[in-house]
């Protein structure tokens, strides 16, 4: 049985990661195909009365490779993938031939227009190319560095822009924005010295000190990983209440005592009344929920002297770094540039006393209407 739906102007049929299943007629109004990026979509081509929209699925790809999003009202039939397979599969075979020729040539067309997109795409650091730039960083200091100091990994400047570019095509500018996070974050730091040709100029980086590549190789197996597992974007973004949550959660529990799985246990109602202290807000249940959908989880367990919280400390250690990178990238991306002396961005903090959003506990100002979180009025 088909289904008929009118979709409003901006409305989604689907978004770029999600799992197939349904193919869409389009009867009337118009759909853009658009990949997702953080700064503005990215149209791949639009689509009007009498196209299909969402036609990968019948090439066997398991989850939607762009955004369909109708530009005008739209009236488009439902169609389920399964039966439209079924009815393929009982055309003659010549037919049979002839459609699957179609599809693969359309599905290349559609890889080739999306690459030629992206290479346009003036992103600074675009999504595609997140993991790769970490990975290159990682890799060419595993290759190239060596021990000036305990505890340290060093790499001369000039041969790291060399080797990232000759090896892997990485733009030393791009490097660089992407050195000054971790400069910012305090996980490396630059050497500077006067050019060797030029022994009166200003210093220049010679040398880029590294103290945890352990964090680089988190961030970009993390990013990597989720970025290309369908229906997992939203974990590329940042969410400033659970990056305030946890990284109270790590400080709170860095000096308790961790039990053979690296778990560590604290008292709920004391936690409860430090974080109200200090970050403003209160913490409650949907806290923790919002919390397992970041893959982070937190068990409850009763004892004699109340409720306790049991977590992974490595876990959310580790998290909360890959977070502070993304956090940066984010900021990259919106700046344009990364300035390795700005202060790292904290999550705002609460002042005592303020206004909070009751749906989310987000501290407002006076004059605000609405939450900058969660969109919900928060005044007259």
């Amino acid at each position: 049985m088909v289904n008929t739906k009118i979709i409003k102007k901006g409305g989604i049929l689907f978004k770029e990661g999600e799992k197939t299943g349904t193919l869409f007629l389009i009867q009337s109004g118009s759909v853009s195909l658009q990949i997702q990026r953080q700064k503005a979509p990215i149209e791949l081509l639009s689509l009007n009365a009498n196209q299909i929209v969402g036609e990968s699925v019948l090439s066997g790809s398991p989850t939607h490779t762009y955004t369909a999003v109708a530009t005008s009202e739209t009236k488009v039939v439902e169609l389920p993938a399964e039966s439209i397979k079924a009815q393929i599969e009982q055309i003659p075979q010549l037919t049979k031939f002839v459609f699957k020729s179609l599809s693969d040539r359309l599905k290349l067309v559609m890889t080739d227009l999306r690459s030629s997109k992206l290479d346009k795409d003036q992103t600074p650091c675009p999504p595609e190319q997140t993991a790769k730039i970490f990975g290159v960083i990682y890799h060419t200091v595993k290759t190239k560095s060596e021990s000036a100091q305990p505890g340290w990994q060093s790499l001369s400047w000039g041969l790291m822009k060399q080797y990232a570019q000759r090896v892997f095509m990485e733009s030393p500018k791009r490097l660089e924005m992407a050195l000054n996070i971790f400069v910012k974050l305090g996980i490396a730091k630059y050497q500077y010295g006067k050019p060797v040709d030029n022994p009166e100029g200003a210093d220049e980086i010679q040398f880029v000190h590294f103290n945890d590549l352990g964090i680089i190789e988190q961030f970009f197996e993390f990013y990597q990983y989720y970025y290309f597992k369908g229906g997992k974007q939203d974990l590329l973004k940042t969410d400033e209440r659970m990056m305030q949550l946890v990284g109270f959660l790590v400080e709170y529990a860095a000096a308790e005592t961790r039990d053979r799985h690296g778990a560590v246990r604290i008292d709920f109602s004391k936690t409860v009344e430090a974080f109200k202290e200090k970050v403003g807000w209160s913490l409650n249940t949907d806290h923790f929920g919002n919390l397992e959908t970041k893959g982070l989880f937190v068990k409850r367990q009763s004892s004699e002297t109340g409720v306790m919280l049991s977590f992974d400390y490595g876990e959310y250690e580790r998290t909360y770094k890959v977070w502070r990178v993304l956090r940066e990238v984010e900021r990259w991306n919106e700046k344009g540039s990364v300035d390795p002396k700005e202060a790292v961005a904290e999550p705002r903090r609460a002042v005592k006393g303020a206004s909070v959003c009751g749906d989310c506990q987000t501290p407002y100002e006076g004059a605000q209407k609405f939450c900058s979180e969660c969109g919900k009025r928060v005044a007259a």
